[in-house]
């Protein structure tokens, strides 16, 4: 199985993988927060106050006749549901790519779904998903 991308550790894991739900796009885009402060008789001045935001998108479809089945979507879900079955102990997740590159802890923080071909008794004949992943931010030591 040729494996794109591993968000998990341990118990919690979801690969997005050829056989599985495989992503057409990646989009990732990181902050870093410079607010402006207000001078008087002279331009705004920016002081640097750390990172902001650091989010990743993908988008992707999945065949579910073809490969993988219909429930890749249902354990997307699951993963970010897993969260509310841990309560205040709930965790971020590793993200791993399929060249080893570790990207980090990062937490579901929405997920698209569209069916645009529906087959036989409703079954969707292909899914198209958008996950969004936001990066947990760890403390600095």
């Amino acid at each position: 199985m040729d494996v794109l991308m591993t968000l998990g550790d341990g118990g919690i894991t979801f690969r997005f993988a050829i056989d599985t739900a495989a992503y057409q796009a990646l989009q990732r885009r990181t902050e870093w927060r410079w607010p402006a402060q207000d001078r008087l008789w002279s331009d705004p001045a920016r002081q640097f106050t750390g990172r902001g935001t650091d989010e990743i998108t993908l988008e992707g479809v999945i065949l579910p006749a073809f490969r993988g089945g219909i429930e890749q979507i249902t354990a997307m879900r699951a993963v970010a549901d897993a969260a509310l079955a841990q309560g205040s102990g709930a965790r971020p997740l590793t993200l791993v790519t399929g060249y080893g590159e570790v990207l980090g802890r990062f937490v579901i923080t929405g997920l698209e779904e569209e069916q645009p071909v529906i087959g036989e008794r409703g079954a969707p004949l292909e899914q198209r998903f958008r996950l969004t992943l936001a990066a947990y931010g760890e403390d600095l030591t």
